[in-house]
Parts: C-alpha cells; structure tokens; sequence
C-alpha cells in the first residue's frame, strides 16, 4: 500500500469513527467497512485495547497439538524475518504463538497479542483473527484498516481452520509489522491452516477407527457394561446404557479424570447397586485418542468416607487393589478428588498431625471451614473443636476464655466461651473471618499463639478481600507456620459432578433426584463465583422447579451462569436475560445459532452478554 492510499485509507477511518459512517467516495474495502460496523456496535473502544486473559484455556487439546509440527516449520520458513505465526481456537483466544527474539516479539506483547488473550472482533475490533472468524473466511487486515489504534502498526492475515466435522476449529495469523506487509502472508496463512486441517483430520479419522475396533472387541467378549471415551464423544453398548444417569456419569468422570492414560490400568468406583472394578485402556492414535471402560462387578465393598449417612463419593484405588497413601485421599465425608482438593487435604492433614498453626485461604463458599473440620475428626478425633467468628465484637473476650480455662485458671468458659467448651485438653481452635478481627481480638490471638498446649490454632481468611496487612490481623499471620489454599470451584471442574450428587442426596434425601449428564456438563463448565454455597443454591431451586425426576438444563435456574455483573436488573432486563440464556441452552452454546434465534446481530448479543456477564452458557 503506497503513502498516498494509506493517508486516504486513515482519514477514511478516522471519518468513521467520528460519525460512525463512510464517505462515499471512500476506497475502504467493502468487508472492512463490514468490520467497522461490527466493532462499533459491540462497543470497542477506538482508542484503548483491553482484551479478556483467560489463563485455563486447554493449551494441550486436540487443534493445539496438532498444529504445531505445522506452526514449527512454519516458524522455521520464516526463521530470519520479522513475522510472528499465531494459532487461536474458534472463539479467538491465543492458544500458541511462534516469534524470534527482538522488535516485534516486545511490539506483539505490548499489545497482548499472545496466549491466553482474546482477539475476537467484540474485544479487539477489526483484526486479522476477528475478522477471519465472523466471516469464516480468510481476511488480510493492514495497517488503519484496524479498528483499533494500537493496531495499525500491524498487517495481520488469518484464515479459518476446520475440523474433521466441517466445523470451524480456530484460526490461523500470520502478522509481521505494516511496512513488511505483503500477500506472500495470506498464501502463507491459507497454506499452513489448510496443513493443520490435514493433520487433525487424518488424526481424528485413524483415532476413531481404532477407538471404534477396540470397543467393539471389547463388546464382543463382555457381557457387561463398556464404553468409549473422548473427549467429544460417548459410546456405550446395551448393558452400559441400562444404568441409570448418574452411574453412567460417574463411571466417565473416573476414567478421564487424570487425562488419557499411556496404559492400562484399573479404578474402582461406587455405582448405585454396589461397588465395581473399571478396566480402563487407551486407544493410541499419534496422541491417545481415547478409552474403552469395561465394567466388572465386585463382590467387595468400598470404603466410604465419612460413614454410613455420607452421600456417596468416588474413591480412587490403584490397580493393586491398596488405598491410596493417607496424605493423597480425598477429604473424610467431604465429595471431590481433583488435585487441587487432596492436595489441600495433604496440607491440612500434615499441619493437624504435627500442631503447626494455618492459615487456611479461600474465596466465601470453597468450604475452608468444613475441609478443617474434616481433617480435625480424622486427625484428632479426641480433640475439642472449637469455633470463633473474627467479626464478634466479642472475639477478645471468647479467646481469652479459652486461655484461661485451658491453662486451668478456672474450671470452665462462661456464657461468652467459645461454642464446645468443656474442659482442659487437644483442641481445634478455628478462627472464622479472621480479617474481622477488631485489634482486641488480633492481639488476643497472638498474645495466645503458641502458649497454650494441645492446641492446633487454624484462621480462616477471605482471598479477595483487603490485603491481611491492612488490618490488625496482619501482625498475627506472621506468626502462623504453615498456610493451606482452598481452590475456588472452577478450579476443581471435576468436582462439581461430585459434589452436585452429595448435595442432591442431602436436600432430596427421599427423591434420589439425579442430574442428566447435559445438566453435569453444564454445571461443570460454569465459573461459580459463589462456588459451593452457590451451586447449592442452584441446586435448591432446580428441586423446586421439577417436583419429580432427574434435574434437566432447563430446570436451572437461568441467572446461576451470569457472573459479570452485580447490579440488581429491572424485571424486564431480567426477562431478556433469561431469554438469552434459553436460546444458548438450545443452542448448544453457539452464539450464532442463539442471535439467529433471537433475531438479533451477533454483536448485539456479545454487547448484551458481557452487559449480563454470561460467558459459559451452553459451552
């Protein structure tokens, strides 16, 4: 692009942004002017760019690692000039990036222009990725053809790749610096995304043929339930598909919970008639392209942890048939056993054996208070447990109490002591809401650490909220030893099927009330900012909504998914809020399928999303 074409193409923007139209006399290409628009009503900013970082993205899935031999030798072609090669999945955010040291590596950063960030249109306004995306087509984007700003330093060329299905799998860019710009890069972008659908679909194809053979061997000599696994996709024969929902569901979380395995290996879990060994084995395809489960029956029980009147929960045993080592189980009583669940449990288990004094971290309704709990039975079963709540005026008085009635300078606590107070010995003294505590209290507390025996001293804090050192209890924490974090839910999808069954045997315990696996899928994908009070309350209201039967989608409630904002909505706002929700329900989360059936633009339905803060309805 000469100078001249380049002035005219800035002030043809410029226009545009000031009155939203173009002159008529403009060369601005048709489909630029397209995205324009589009950036416009989706409300980007012209002048700013603030792109959503999503740190969780799967950056080993199936497109990620598929393209790469195809990104590296890219890279390798192109070693020696300044250009940068970029893979996003189909909703526009960065899964890998391939650029040499210098210039354009700190320019790309500058700009976020890097993995885990979002270059879909509604964020980053005309681009080379958005742009691609909503038009499913291969797009060029140089210079102020940009939206936005702080990209028209930029030529960026990216062309869709599809999966085996014919379904948009993400994009390929290539993007060097404006004045290196070329139409070598559109070739180049066409080529290497036309390259990777090759891999994923010769991948895809050899993968699911051999998945298929080995299911069907398997069904051929077992008379009991078998299925196969991946990661987008369930096969069952006819014994598998007489056990109930829920059955089937657990049976799945346990075979793909720790990934793929690279052999065989046996789990045993808790169906709904009994205990049952799964045989679970990889099926190989360049990477492993699923599992066949066999389930065997077993005469022998499984332990349950937490008694009798717990609800149900999976306890993974290895193939010898030995539990697992104590520090690595799942909390007594409690359901979950995702990593970032045992390995809070390990710290807790390892602070309760020796005394040392913690500090358990967690967001409101991750439930530091009952994890502790848990591991005091366990742990100290002959201990007292004892609670205080930093936020009581009276916290000082409490604490005090127990000092003196535990070095025996009085027979018990008066009223004001701590709840299970009974007498001198082991005790569990948790400090709920610790960042409450007044300066009375904060200094009661330290003035205590340490000089009372017996005593495993526990506070909880709120991650979140103000900083520890900002508040009395700030010169307390540096006297605790040990600290544990409670991982917030989202964090722990593999919980929430979990957990939703133990909290449905608890609110319905004569309704046996079960989640559909579209309904498990939906919970475990959502971003629970309220965590296990809120999937509670979620859950308490999908009761209401179905008298009888297993909870469906549509029996959630339609806000349990909306996170963004914290405003309270007007009854109509609310009402369109749960039409939205409804049609990416119906939609399978396909926000395209969901504006058509709303009869509305794309872009409006991405301005009314984040104005909602729905982000993971459907998906």
């Amino acid at each position: 692009m000469d100078r001249r074409a380049e002035s005219d193409l800035g002030r043809a923007r410029e226009h545009f942004v000031d009155r939203g139209a173009v002159d008529a006399r403009s060369v601005v290409r048709p489909e630029i002017v397209d995205s324009w628009e589009r950036s416009r009503r989706a409300g980007v900013d012209a002048t700013q760019l603030a792109l959503p970082y999503e740190p969780d993205l799967d950056f080993d899935g199936s497109l990620a690692n598929c393209a790469r031999p195809v990104l590296d030798d890219l890279a390798e072609r192109l070693s020696g000039m300044s250009v940068a090669v970029v893979l996003t999945d189909a909703d526009g955010r960065v899964l890998e990036r391939r650029v040499g040291e210098g210039e354009l590596q700190r320019r790309l950063d500058a700009i976020s222009l890097a993995p885990g960030f979002s270059y879909a249109e509604e964020f980053a306004g005309t681009n080379g990725v958005g742009t691609a995306l909503e038009g499913a087509m291969p797009a060029l984007v140089v210079g102020a053809e940009h939206f936005s700003e702080r990209l028209q330093g930029f030529a960026c060329a990216g062309a869709p790749v599809r999966g085996p299905d014919g379904g948009l799998a993400g994009i390929l860019d290539v993007t060097c610096l404006r004045a290196e710009a070329n139409d070598l890069m559109r070739f180049l972008a066409q080529q290497a995304a036309t390259d990777i659908e090759d891999v994923l679909r010769e991948r895809g194809g050899a993968g699911l043929r051999r998945l298929m053979a080995a299911f069907r061997s398997t069904c051929g000599r077992s008379r009991g339930p078998v299925f196969a696994l991946t990661d987008d996709l369930v096969m069952a024969n006819r014994a598998a598909r007489v056990l109930s929902g829920a059955d089937q569901e657990r049976i799945a979380v346990r075979a793909v919970e720790r990934g793929h395995p690279a052999r065989p290996r046996q789990d045993r879990v808790l169906l709904a008639d009994g205990p049952a060994r799964l045989m679970i084995t990889p099926v190989p395809a360049g990477r492993p392209a699923g599992v066949v489960v066999e389930v065997v029956r077993s005469r022998s029980s499984l332990r349950l942890a937490g008694g009798d009147d717990a609800p149900p929960a999976l306890l993974s045993v290895p193939a010898g048939g030995h539990e697992p080592p104590a520090q690595d189980r799942p909390l007594p009583g409690l359901a979950g056993t995702s990593r970032p669940w045992r390995t809070a449990a390990a710290g807790l288990r390892a602070a309760a054996g020796s005394g040392r004094s913690t500090v358990v971290v967690g967001e409101p309704g991750t439930g530091k208070t009952v994890a502790v709990r848990a591991v005091h039975g366990e742990v100290r079963p002959t201990a007292r447990w004892i609670t205080v709540d930093g936020a009581d005026p009276d916290a000082a008085v409490v604490l005090a109490g127990y000092a003196a009635e535990a070095s025996g300078t009085h027979g018990r606590a008066g009223p004001a002591g701590p709840a299970g107070a009974g007498g001198p010995g082991p005790a569990t003294v948790v400090v709920r809401h610790a960042e409450a505590l007044d300066a009375a209290g904060a200094g009661a507390l330290t003035a205590l650490l340490g000089e009372v025996p017996s005593t495993w001293w526990v506070v909880g804090l709120v991650s979140g909220e103000r900083a520890p050192e900002d508040g009395p209890v700030g010169a307390v924490l540096s006297g605790f030893a040990t600290s544990v974090v409670i991982e917030p839910l989202r964090r722990r999808p593999d919980d929430v099927p979990l957990l939703a069954a133990a909290l449905l045997a608890r609110l319905a315990p004569a309704r046996r009330a079960r989640c559909t696996a579209e309904t498990t899928a939906l919970l475990a994908g959502a971003r629970w900012p309220g965590n296990v009070t809120q999937l509670a309350d979620v859950l308490r209201r999908a009761l209401a909504a179905r008298p009888a039967g297993d909870i469906e989608p549509s029996d959630l409630p339609a806000e349990f998914a909306v996170h963004g904002t914290r405003r309270r909505l007007t009854p109509l706002e609310a009402a369109e809020r749960d039409l939205i929700v409804s049609a990416l329900l119906e939609a399978g989360g396909n926000r395209s399928a969901a504006a058509a059936a709303l009869g509305m633009g794309r872009a409006t339905l991405y301005r009314r999303l984040r104005a909602f803060g729905i982000t993971d309805v459907g998906r």
